[in-house]
């Protein structure tokens, strides 16, 4: 399969990223963009695409709406989100632009997320997806119908799908007990492709000390696996983290070396269509080249081992998985 390299671009600002010397940066090292968009910067979204077709970078449009609406897309959020994405996808239109793809940044609401990271009970609050009763029968088949046919009329505008998932999915049995805990609609919708966010980064350093460099890379490692398992030539997976994020606080590499290993224990797990978070972290952090060099040269074969520590993890979150499953078939009408 031919590798695929995506950089995302999340705080930046949207003409330090159409500026000619970013771009070119990204066309020199033939890297797709995936920008976030939000609705105060959604006007400056066109003459991105136009100056991001001027100089051959092909430029995937990543959706935020406001942060009161859980800013990711999620089953509480459905209809305000198929809405952002109408809006944007039509002012494109207007000017004769097209974006190469629609992005859906399957998480939960952020202000949930925060009181997870925060510890104590707001780790409670993560599972739903949104207000409560989002992931209850009735409303989860609707967020999974609004999501299937949001999908498709992105679909039907000749602009491709991918979805952003959180690694726990991968977890997940039949009874997909993850997806619906999060509330987040990742099996049902048609995604064109689907990419885990496997940030070795968040996974040490969110741990507070209780896994290991060596435990992230391992469960890096099982995440493409799993990820190639069930989406086949559909999955990808995101890698970093490079520089911060939305949530201000993310951990983030501590040397170029990491990210070379990073990409080396992907490819050698099975996937080649890779993201790196994010553009803003690169150029804060110079020079941007050595790591830009990292993410796209072809890696050195290197399959991390496997630790005790990670294994542990995996078997929590699968059996997580399964009794959520198990709890929703039998609360199902």
């Amino acid at each position: 399969m031919t590798p695929r390299r995506r950089i995302w671009s999340e705080l930046l600002p949207l003409e330090v990223v159409r500026a000619p010397g970013t771009l070119a940066l990204l066309r020199r090292y033939a890297l797709e963009l995936s920008i976030a968009v939000r609705p105060e910067t959604a006007a400056g979204l066109p003459d991105l695409v136009a100056a991001c077709a001027d100089a051959g970078v092909a430029v995937a449009v990543w959706p935020m709406i406001a942060d009161e609406d859980g800013r990711w897309a999620s089953a509480g959020n459905a209809a305000a989100f198929g809405a952002f994405v109408a809006r944007l996808l039509d002012a494109l239109d207007a000017r004769r632009l097209a974006a190469a793809e629609i992005v859906f940044d399957l998480e939960p609401p952020i202000e949930a997320v925060r009181r997870a990271l925060a510890g104590g009970r707001g780790a409670l609050d993560l599972l739903g997806g949104g207000p409560r009763g989002a992931r209850g029968s009735p409303r989860w088949d609707e967020a999974q119908r609004a999501y299937t046919e949001l999908a498709g009329a992105v679909h039907a505008r000749g602009v491709a799908t991918s979805a952003a998932i959180v690694p726990l999915v991968l977890a997940d049995g039949p009874a997909r007990g993850w997806e619906r805990l999060l509330g987040t609609p990742v099996s049902a919708p048609p995604w064109g492709r689907v990419g885990a966010m496997l940030y070795t980064s968040l996974f040490e350093g969110y741990s507070r000390g209780a896994l290991g460099r060596e435990d992230a890379l391992a469960l890096l490692a099982w995440g493409c696996r799993a990820a190639a398992r069930r989406f086949g030539p559909r999955a990808g997976a995101s890698l970093g983290a490079v520089g911060k994020g939305a949530l201000g606080d993310e951990p983030v590499y501590r040397s170029v070396a990491e990210l070379r290993e990073d990409v080396a224990a992907a490819v050698a797990a099975g996937v080649s269509d890779l993201s790196l978070f994010d553009l803003g972290g690169v150029l804060a952090r110079p020079p941007a080249e050595a790591w830009l060099e990292a993410f796209v040269a072809p890696p050195e074969a290197h399959s991390p081992r496997d630790t005790l520590r990670a294994r542990g993890v995996i078997a929590a979150a699968a059996l997580v998985g399964r009794a959520a499953g198990y709890a929703r078939r039998l609360t199902s009408p």
